[in-house]
């Protein structure tokens, strides 16, 4: 039987942060953050915290995206946990299980990283990001991908967060590409926007028509 007093060691508990967004102008994109200390002092990685002995884990993902990016929780559309990771070469400190999430959130269409020790982020193809980022932190970018693709319009809280309170068909249409890899079918696209319940389209006029065009279909949610 093994002795419940003696000592043994833990790993390390982090909690990651994907932060996603995704705009006309700029597509789907996640964020990095510039490390200041080492391991992996100067580059770029997801914003990351260890977790506090009495630390909520959903606490500890604000507080990482509040202090590694500056993203605070009024930009915060979206956050959920979407796994954990381990393995006992991902952080060379010591042995550590990453619990990771990602967070949607509003962000300027131009939205850039700052000079050294500015806590801005860097938005960047959740696809190509290059360089590798350190720990494994280009596999979690790749799992949040994963997760929102398979939960897109079946939680409706993550699509709303993603497309925002309106959007046009183009909009889904590369959202959707951008997460599969290839653009809806035009028709199915349409059909599956006209028969969802929680959509409703609106009847103004959008300003993003082609002059002397017909206007694209604008979509609203009904809630």
């Amino acid at each position: 039987m093994t002795d419940p007093s003696a000592t043994r060691d833990q790993p390390l508990i982090a909690i990651d942060v994907v932060p996603m967004s995704f705009t006309t102008g700029g597509g789907l994109r996640v964020a990095t953050a510039r490390r200041q200390y080492d391991p992996y002092a100067g580059q770029e990685a997801l914003p990351g915290v260890l977790l506090d002995p009495a630390e909520l884990l959903v606490d500890a993902a604000r507080r990482a995206l509040e202090t590694k990016t500056g993203i605070g929780r009024p930009a915060v559309r979206h956050l959920a946990q979407i796994g954990a990771f381990d393995g006992p070469d991902r952080d060379p400190r010591s042995a550590a299980i990453s619990i990771a999430f990602v967070a949607v959130v509003d962000v300027p269409d131009e939205a850039s990283g700052g000079p050294a020790g500015d806590p801005s982020p860097v938005w960047r193809d959740p696809t190509g990001a290059e360089p590798s980022l350190p720990f494994d932190h280009d596999r979690i970018i790749q799992a949040a991908v994963d997760d929102v693709r398979t939960r897109l319009w079946r939680d409706l809280p993550l699509t709303r967060a993603l497309l925002g309170p309106r959007f046009t068909t183009a909009d889904a249409s590369r959202l959707q590409a951008a997460l599969v890899g290839a653009a809806p079918d035009p028709g199915n696209l349409n059909r599956a926007l006209r028969t969802n319940p929680a959509l409703e389209r609106m009847t103004e006029p959008s300003s993003t028509g082609s002059r002397g065009g017909r206007p694209p279909a604008v979509w609203t949610w009904t809630d």
